[in-house]
């Protein structure tokens, strides 16, 4: 497993995660990662199992379960020596941070999920409290994914110049409406070029498997959540409405305009959300004055290249 290790020694813990066929520099790429640590933050950027440089060494089983990315976040803060820390998570790394939260929500400091849900096969019709008790059978991952096919794939160029021409998809749908849509496109295949397109095509088929919303263990969820969504992020709207009905300190922040690539489409909203949802639980290092407004923290230097 590899992971990015930046900002101060002593400062509060954040792990991050990202999406499928992304790696740890969702979050460096952006702007984010180096936004926390200024403001006193220890980050950890991981590559999720099968993703960036966190690939297999053998031919064993490459554990692309759900529960064994949820257990990676364990194993990296105990390979760290750190006992408490926070996770900040996107898309698919968001699906393993909550199963995490359900499991030990006991050793988080706070669980910021951004534009993810609590089911690996995420579907609207189940993101209702009727179905806590429903029995869910395993289901294969969706065929219109961008990446369900990607053996046969040559570069990740082809598949978002074929996704760009499509309009996007359910996950780049709003990137052309954005006041930047070639920096977005761009940041995109900075985040997205070193992807391991054997290994992703494996995890997906492995990883979303489960329509179970998981209400049951969401109720147990005992820390700050901050679940951010982007407007026009369609996969994830009412997941996220269900995990704010039910998930007991949740804090439920739609970002206007955007779609589900939230750190890329409006840095400045997102690294703002963060901020604001760190400092009403007062969550901010106390080794440093915390800022007072966007303005302070230096967001403005973030809205271009």
């Amino acid at each position: 497993l590899y992971f990015d290790d930046s900002g101060p020694r002593d400062g509060p813990v954040i792990i991050t995660t990202h999406g499928v066929s992304e790696n740890g520099s969702y979050w460096g790429r952006t702007g984010v990662t180096e936004a926390l640590t200024s403001w006193g933050f220890r980050v950890i950027d991981t590559d999720m199992r099968g993703h960036g440089r966190s690939v297999p060494l053998g031919s064993g089983d490459p554990g692309y379960t759900v529960e064994e990315v949820a257990a990676d976040f364990g194993r990296i803060a105990n390979h760290l020596g750190v006992l408490k820390f926070h996770l900040l998570t996107h898309a698919t790394g968001g699906m393993a941070a909550i199963e995490y939260a359900i499991h030990n929500s006991n050793r988080l400091l706070s669980l910021m999920s951004t534009d993810s849900g609590s089911a690996t096969y995420p579907l609207d019709k189940y993101s209702d409290e009727r179905f806590e008790f429903h029995a869910f059978e395993r289901r294969e991952p969706p065929v219109d994914s961008p990446m369900a096919d990607a053996r046969a794939a040559h570069r990740i160029e082809d598949i978002l110049e074929n996704a760009r021409a499509q309009g996007g998809g359910p996950f780049l749908n709003r990137l052309d409406a954005n006041a930047e849509p070639d920096r977005c496109w761009r940041e995109v295949y900075d985040i997205m070029e070193t992807t391991p397109l054997g290994h992703v095509a494996d995890f997906m088929r492995s990883f979303y498997t489960s329509p179970d919303p998981k209400i049951t263990g969401l109720r147990r969820i005992d820390c700050p959540v901050l679940l951010l969504l982007g407007e026009y992020d369609q996969m994830f709207v009412k997941p996220n409405e269900l995990m704010a009905r039910v998930i007991p300190n949740a804090t439920h922040v739609v970002l206007p305009g955007i779609g589900h690539m939230t750190a890329i489409e409006d840095r400045a909203g997102t690294l703002e959300s963060i901020f604001e949802f760190l400092k009403a639980h007062g969550l901010m290092p106390e080794r440093r004055p915390a800022p007072e407004s966007a303005l302070e923290m230096g967001l403005d230097s973030l809205s271009g290249d």
